[in-house]
């Protein structure tokens, strides 16, 4: 393949990989806590689309609770950087984890489209050399 045809290519690939960005955020949505109105997440399974939410314009953020009574997924309208930090509320405490990217809040957090992107990148710069 010729240079002239690969560095295009691997930038329309670079702006195909950030277009989900561009519709509304998917989460994970579960919950452990019994008062709560969602599947469980001990049973959470990714392929299945019960556990497959949008969230609202408000919510730019997914997140993943882990407490001493159990784990909850969804949602947030919280304006935090991305990572996850540490809570401890008396005899509650715990983690949450914030992420922006579809479906970021499942066992871990990840970022497909910009792991997709550093290759590119890196080929585009080896090529244009």
């Amino acid at each position: 393949m010729s240079r002239r045809l690969l560095v295009p290519l691997l930038a329309l690939a670079a702006l195909l990989a950030l277009l989900p960005a561009c519709q509304a955020l998917k989460c994970y949505q579960c919950s452990d806590i019994a008062e709560q109105d969602a599947e469980p997440c001990t049973e959470l399974d990714t392929s299945n689309d019960k556990f497959y939410y949008e969230c609202s314009d408000q919510e730019t953020k997914c997140s993943k609770v882990v407490q001493n009574n159990g784990v909850i997924r969804g949602c947030t309208g919280k304006s935090v950087a991305d990572g996850c930090s540490k809570f401890d509320f008396g005899q509650l405490s715990g983690t949450e984890c914030i992420c922006s990217t579809d479906y970021c809040n499942s066992a871990g957090l990840s970022t497909p489209a910009l792991l997709l992107l550093l290759p590119a990148a890196l080929l585009a710069a080896l090529y244009t050399v």
